[in-house]
């Protein structure tokens, strides 16, 4: 009876070791989305001041490599109409290919995220679109929380939320995003308000762990 028991635990720790192993390779074959607008640098040399090999396009799908040795943590400025200040993006160089080429490129500037879509004269898609699109939607919610007041909320399949506010001709705009960083937010935040020009006092707060909201005013 002993034998069997240990048996089994060996086997359950060998399970256990097999699917770390899968769920690590899977993380290394991840193929992610570029969410910078300009694109991103692919450079011959894990370092900035390397040759740039080719810019790869927003939107692009990049798959990381096994590259030799652990690459270091670095921050660049990231600029966004949320904050005053530049805020500090997170990443590392890592290696890949792109048109044939090999290099190495920023992989703070990457995410998993679907990218949103921009149309033939370079206008951004709505959240609403993008989270539909992408997710599809659970339930509306509609409401008057004051006189002269409408709210709109929907909540998506993901566990986001939209909810808009109108007033005297204005709106409040929440959006409610789960599982996402707050680089990942910055990036978001960034693209989606491209075209956004009547768009006041943007904000990109961290609720809690993986959770963040994403808010703005504007006027007609």
């Amino acid at each position: 009876m002993k034998n069997l028991i240990a048996i089994i635990v060996v086997s359950a720790l060998f399970v256990s070791i097999g699917i770390k192993a899968v769920a690590q390779a899977n993380t290394t074959a991840k193929s992610l989305k570029v969410w910078l607008l300009a694109g991103v640098n692919l450079k011959s040399n894990p370092d900035d001041k390397s040759k740039t090999i080719a810019t790869i396009p927003y939107g692009t799908i990049v798959k990381p490599l096994k590259s030799a040795g652990e690459a270091k943590a670095l921050t660049v400025d990231f600029n966004t109409a949320a904050l005053k200040e530049p805020y500090q993006l997170n990443g590392k160089w890592i290696k890949t290919e792109f048109n044939g080429k090999k290099g190495f490129l920023f992989n703070g500037y990457l995410s998993a995220m679907p990218a949103l879509e921009m149309d033939d004269h370079g206008f951004v898609e709505t959240e609403d679109a993008y989270l539909k699109r992408n997710y599809g939607v659970l339930k509306i919610a509609k409401r008057i929380p004051k006189k002269g007041t409408k709210e709109t909320s929907i909540y998506y399949k993901n566990g986001a939320v939209t909810t808009e506010t109108y007033f005297d001709g204005c709106a409040d705009h929440k959006l409610l995003l789960k599982n996402i960083s707050l680089d990942e937010a910055m990036l978001f935040e960034k693209v989606l308000h491209k075209n956004a020009d009547a768009a006041q006092n943007i904000k990109v707060e961290q609720q809690q762990a993986g959770v963040i909201k994403i808010s703005s005013y504007d006027c007609d």
